[in-house]
């Protein structure tokens, strides 16, 4: 699980390099982002507490990302911040001295075997690093080594790290999938067992069940050809759907529970469903 997970992280560490843009606005938690896939992979790093930005609640996309700063990102997508003391009064590279504010990050990559300092013996901080270096030290946190690589840097690297990424992709797509499946298991219990109740054959419940899913699939695909046109008509349709499940629950699903089901069972399961979706509720606008 955890090689799954960095295996996704590498993917949209790697995009975040690529797709950073130029401009400014108001959005989300960082006022100055505005594109959705540099807020998707931003946001993503920032809830696994890779990243945090500047102070003044701004990401600056503009910037160039060192040497240094993309160590300290390195360092936390492999959850070492408990092990840095370990490794503050270190001195590897000359420009590197326990003085220096990235100190611990820079040593902590290097003795991992993460980063690599430069022929002159020196790590050169702040130097920009270039989509090759960083490409190259997420391979190495997956387990990567040259000796598995092979041809010529950063080429054959970035090589790996594309099918890497793009390998990373698709098994989010497949994690994505099975979540919205487990999540239309009650829906898919609350339509076959009253049918079963009122005397339906089991395969014409099931068959019945199974069938209200696909608008679900004419709706992604709908969802994906008109947001990538129209964001606006997405936003609101969502918020119509939102309208349209509040009435499933109160006006459907309630109603049934109560009349299939007339002891205590349906009241708790009642109150266990509430109390989750305010814990959600909560927990999400937290987080933002």
């Amino acid at each position: 699980m955890k090689r799954f997970l960095s295996f996704l992280l590498a993917a949209v560490m790697a995009l975040s390099l690529l797709v950073l843009p130029a401009g400014a606005a108001d959005v989300v938690r960082f006022s100055d982002v505005t594109d959705r896939n540099t807020i998707m992979a931003v946001e993503t790093l920032r809830l696994m507490g890779v990243l945090d930005g500047y102070s003044d609640s701004t990401f600056r996309p503009g910037a160039a990302l060192n040497r240094a700063q993309f160590c300290k990102m390195a360092a936390y997508a492999m959850n070492g911040e408990e092990e840095l003391g370990l490794y503050s009064t270190v001195t590897i590279f000359p420009d590197a001295k326990p003085s220096h504010w990235a100190s611990a990050y820079i040593n902590m990559a290097s003795r991992n075997g993460v980063i690599a300092g430069f022929p002159d013996g020196k790590f050169h901080p702040e130097r920009p690093v270039t989509v090759g270096q960083a490409v190259t030290i997420l391979l190495r946190m997956l387990g990567y080594e040259d000796k598995d690589i092979g041809g010529v840097w950063p080429a054959s690297y970035m090589a790996v790290g594309a099918t890497v990424a793009v390998e990373g992709i698709c098994l989010a797509s497949v994690l994505a999938a099975v979540t919205i499946g487990l999540h239309n298991l009650p829906e898919g219990m609350s339509i076959a067992i009253p049918l079963l109740h009122d005397g339906s054959k089991t395969v014409n419940a099931i068959a019945v069940a199974a069938l209200s899913g696909l608008p679900t699939v004419a709706g992604a695909l709908a969802g994906y050809l008109v947001g990538n046109q129209a964001p606006a008509a997405l936003a609101a349709a969502l918020a119509l759907a939102g309208g349209a499940m509040l009435y499933v629950v109160f006006f459907e699903l309630l109603p049934e529970a109560a009349v299939q089901w007339k002891s205590r069972w349906a009241v708790l399961a009642t109150v266990v469903g509430f109390a989750l979706g305010v814990l959600l509720i909560f927990g999400h606008g937290h987080q933002h």
